[in-house]
């Protein structure tokens, strides 16, 4: 006990003398934490700017403008004599995208005749176009909407029963775990495991590669000379004591002060979050062995994080993804823990109903931690093996 007491001393010191590791650690979590959540403060996309280029200019055609403003989704920014003109501002950054309101708008309209509205916008950003699109559907339907219920007014009494036949059926959606339909409540838990995860897997990674570095050197380190298991049991505890504090960080104070929903006990998120952590400490001190340098920590992991991002199954559905692809990605610990933490924390689940994710995570800390013993005491004897 006395020689893993000192062991983690070590470890602790070795973490701390490093500052590599701590502004990973430490700058890397906190600057994420609020770099990252920022560019969605605003939920989702609103007021894209957009100007109309209006052939009718009939008192329906302003009327449609009017309720094109009044959505949340669009702002018109002004008016212009042809798609010429509103294309040159798109090119120039000045607009999203622009209406066209074709002529003979209203006597088409009374008439009963086919109205097609052109929508023309900058697709680079598919989510600003999306909602330029939403908001003018929203205004063209409310308008036409309007048309019919006063043209079925003049065959009926009553208003109420003229739109209860324009609309015998309505509509009432209700977001059940996302209340605000927004990108922080979705995208950013997940991204915060991600982010757990590739720090995690960097500074351990630096941890070992530095400590090549010094044995190549022909230097005498308690790395050569203790335990493989004890050693790599040394290291997974400071860590995971460390990045312990960095997740409660994460899914508590953080998520609370961006407002995103959260429905499990701190209990159940524990019960996941540990293996989770242990799979990703082992996994790292295996990987770590293979590095010469640790520079190469940081390029290898940081080349990683958007393929492991995309493959885990939050972003693109996984039935949609290649089968090899999602197979590989199931050996990173981030995908079992982003979708476990997700139906957990995010959707209410039951603990049971992710008990195959936590079961998932403690095979890969097992795994991962043979593999990393393994490694170490390879390269212990492959060392004193050069010294001699």
């Amino acid at each position: 006990m006395n020689k893993f007491l000192a062991l983690v001393v070590l470890e602790i010191k070795s973490v701390f003398a490093d500052r590599s590791i701590l502004l990973t650690m430490f700058g890397g979590i906190i600057m994420y934490s609020i770099l990252y959540p920022l560019p969605y403060s605003q939920q989702v996309s609103r007021d894209a700017e957009i100007v109309i280029i209006d052939y009718d200019r009939s008192s329906v055609s302003r009327e449609l403008i009017r309720m094109v403003n009044a959505t949340p989704d669009a702002h018109i920014a002004g008016q212009v004599d042809s798609v010429g003109d509103a294309e040159a501002l798109i090119e120039q950054g000045v607009i999203k995208g622009f209406l066209v309101i074709p002529q003979h708008f209203r006597r088409d309209l009374l008439m009963e005749k086919p109205v097609t509205l052109s929508l023309g916008g900058d697709a680079s950003y598919f989510m600003t176009y999306s909602t330029i699109t939403s908001g003018i559907l929203k205004a063209g339907g409310t308008l036409s909407a309007q048309i019919k219920v006063a043209r079925l007014t003049v065959d009926t009494e009553s208003m109420l029963l003229a739109k209860a036949q324009w609309q015998p059926a309505s509509l009432n959606l209700q977001p059940v775990f996302n209340q605000v339909n927004g990108y922080l409540d979705y995208v950013v838990p997940a991204v915060f495991i991600l982010i757990l995860q590739q720090t995690l897997l960097i500074v351990s990674g630096i941890l070992s590669a530095s400590q090549n570095e010094r044995s190549r050197a022909k230097e005498q380190g308690y790395w050569l000379t203790a335990s493989p298991t004890l050693l790599l049991l040394a290291r997974g505890l400071v860590f995971l004591g460390l990045y312990l504090v960095f997740s409660l960080y994460y899914f508590g104070f953080a998520l609370d002060v961006y407002g995103v929903n959260r429905l499990a006990a701190a209990w159940d998120i524990l019960k996941l979050l540990v293996p989770f952590l242990l799979a990703v400490v082992c996994l790292g001190v295996a990987l770590g062995q293979l590095y010469n340098q640790a520079e190469t920590a940081t390029q290898v992991i940081l080349f990683s994080s958007m393929p492991v991002l995309f493959s885990s199954g939050f972003i693109w559905p996984i039935s949609e993804i290649p089968t090899w692809l999602v197979a590989i990605s199931q050996l990173f610990p981030s995908t079992a823990a982003i979708q476990g933490l997700l139906q957990l924390n995010q959707m209410g689940a039951e603990f049971e109903v992710v008990s195959n994710f936590q079961i998932q995570l403690l095979i890969q800390a097992f795994a991962y931690g043979v593999l990393a013993i393994i490694l170490l005491a390879y390269k212990q004897r492959q060392y004193r093996l050069n010294m001699t």
